[in-house]
């Protein structure tokens, strides 16, 4: 599914501004695809949030602005090197960095494609919402680059 999003689907989304794909090569040859993560805007419903979370929240946004990891892949070639660990903190960062100095978003959200995914990213402190989506605040990411 996700070797497919890449080739049949991401440029036709980057086309439309539906999300950017930001794409790892090797060095020394820019044609071999190592790994790939997609970011784009989104917004979550403030009833998605557990109380905790919406306590820090003013209570007058129905819809909270935060950055959606759409998808992020890496080669099975690439298995146990860490690669999906590296592109995960190169979207948070890039996720931060945007939401620090142009468009404001308070959080990462995913939407994990199964049992793995969701153990990867609660493994970085994601937080399991009802909706099955997965949430990062900004403010735990700031303290990974401050």
């Amino acid at each position: 599914m996700l070797d497919n999003y890449l080739k049949k689907q991401a440029r036709q989304d980057v086309d439309r501004k539906l999300s950017v794909c930001f794409i790892l090569t090797h060095s020394e040859s820019e044609k071999e695809i190592i790994g790939y993560y997609t970011l784009s805007n989104s917004s979550i419903r403030r009833e998605q949030l557990s109380e905790n979370l919406l306590q820090k929240l003013p209570p007058s946004y129905n819809s909270l602005p935060v950055t959606l990891l759409g998808r992020l892949a890496r080669d099975v070639k690439f298995k146990g090197q860490d690669i999906g660990n590296h592109l995960l903190i190169d979207a948070l960062k890039k996720s931060y960095e945007v939401s620090s100095n142009s468009i404001a978003s308070m959080a990462v959200i995913v939407d994990p494609i199964d049992d793995q995914a969701i153990a990867f990213y609660t493994k970085y402190g994601f937080i399991q919402l009802e909706s099955g989506k997965m949430f990062l605040p900004m403010d735990t990411i700031s303290q990974l680059f401050n």
